[in-house]
């Protein structure tokens, strides 16, 4: 009997003392999101970015950051291939810049996923040109056709629904890069009025740029870097070019969350992390822990 009121004593103790409306109990756990931009099979800027240099490194930082979701950017059908073998655990949905499956030196722009976690309930291309619906189509004076892979992924476990879009623009057209732009916000009303977006991409601006303040100032888009609750190397940039020396705080990797009040970023990560001097891409992948309300 002593017992039992004791056990009831600490009970009421753990009871009262916990904090009514616990922030903590409102969020379900984290999904770990990135953008790569994993850079082609470049075989002129060998040997660091040839892929067969490097394969083996991306899996082990992939493995190390256990991300459930990659946006992934510039990839060959080669690359996606050895995934399968790399990393089983993933799987992914896209198609070449091109629109076909089976070219095996074509940039994809994919998404990645834990297969067991996610289940993809539908997802799509479109290309950034005045021909959106045209696989292969070039937009305005971009160098090549640009690509946004969209799925709609409900999470297996919690039952949550999100729309991923996941983009590279060009790095050569100014006008390209506009108005992918405009494209891009003028879509964001229809794919955001049931369920979050998370826009994951190598935009190739900077958090300076023109492009970069019509995206945050539109309302409808925000930064998940300004919304974090934490920062792990806050001030360094996102492209590397290989070099363990680089030090630019250009950020032209990004992931923007559409607005309200359904999430909250608990962490932003631009991860840095080099294997015995080496670099799995020529970009830092961006990662969040995305906390989505129960």
């Amino acid at each position: 009997m002593k017992k039992y009121l004791f056990a009831m004593i600490i009970c009421c103790l753990y009871a009262c003392g916990k904090k009514e409306n616990d922030p903590n109990d409102q969020w379900l756990s984290p999904i770990r999101i990135a953008s790569y931009n994993i850079q082609y099979d470049n075989t002129v800027q060998a040997p660091a970015s040839v892929w067969n240099n490097r394969k083996d490194i991306f899996k082990k930082l992939v493995e190390r950051h256990d991300f459930d979701i990659i946006g992934a950017q510039e990839p060959y059908l080669i690359q996606l291939n050895d995934l399968k073998t790399l990393l089983p655990q993933y799987a992914y949905i896209g198609v070449s810049i091109i629109g076909e499956t089976s070219n095996l030196r074509q940039h994809y722009t994919p998404i990645i996923y834990k297969k067991d976690k996610f289940e993809v309930l539908d997802w799509g291309t479109f290309w950034y040109s005045p021909n959106s619906t045209t696989p292969g189509s070039i937009g305005w004076d971009a160098y090549s056709p640009r690509i946004c892979t969209r799925a709609l992924m409900k999470d297996k476990t919690t039952g949550k629904i999100f729309t991923v879009l996941n983009s590279h623009l060009d790095h050569i057209g100014t006008t390209a890069r506009d108005l992918s732009v405009q494209m891009l916000l003028s879509l964001i009303p229809a794919v955001s009025a049931k369920y979050p977006v998370i826009l994951t991409g190598d935009f190739n601006f900077n958090q300076t740029s023109v492009n970069y303040s019509r995206i945050i100032n539109s309302g409808l888009l925000k930064d998940s870097y300004n919304l974090a609750q934490t920062h792990t190397n806050k001030d360094r940039g996102t492209h590397n070019n290989y070099d363990l020396n680089s030090n630019t705080t250009t950020r032209i990797d990004h992931i923007f969350l559409s607005t309200g009040n359904g999430y909250a970023v608990k962490s932003h990560n631009i991860i840095t992390d080099d294997f015995d001097g080496k670099y799995p891409s020529d970009h830092f992948p961006v990662m969040i822990e995305l906390l989505l309300k129960k």
